[in-house]
């Protein structure tokens, strides 16, 4: 019997790429610009707050997605997808909120 060969994280992460990674390497990238944007010009931060923004966007629809799909309402992933809504909420209104108060300021 064949030992089944184990994947790095970073492998592993990326077998089924789809919307969560997609969320995930913009939040990131969004997240870097906001923190260079903040040493440098308002430009970089308010691209960083959009590209957060729509990141956090599709954070809401994956959760959505998962709270419509039919699933247990007892299931771990329902209760997760709905904190996660709540949460990605209260981001995307922060992101706006900065995106526009960089545009004004």
């Amino acid at each position: 019997m064949a030992k089944a060969k184990k994947k790095n994280f970073i492998a592993a992460y990326f077998s089924n790429f789809g919307l969560r990674q997609i969320c995930d390497i913009l939040m990131l990238i969004g997240a870097v610009m906001i923190i260079v944007g903040l040493c440098t010009t308002e430009l970089v931060l308010t691209i960083g707050f959009g590209i957060y923004a729509v990141a956090s966007a599709l954070a809401i629809v994956r959760a959505v997605l998962i709270l419509v799909s039919g699933i247990n309402h007892r299931a771990p992933e329902y209760k997760n997808a709905i904190v996660n809504v709540c949460v990605m909420s209260v981001i995307f209104a922060l992101s706006v909120f900065g995106f526009i108060w960089s545009l004004v300021a």
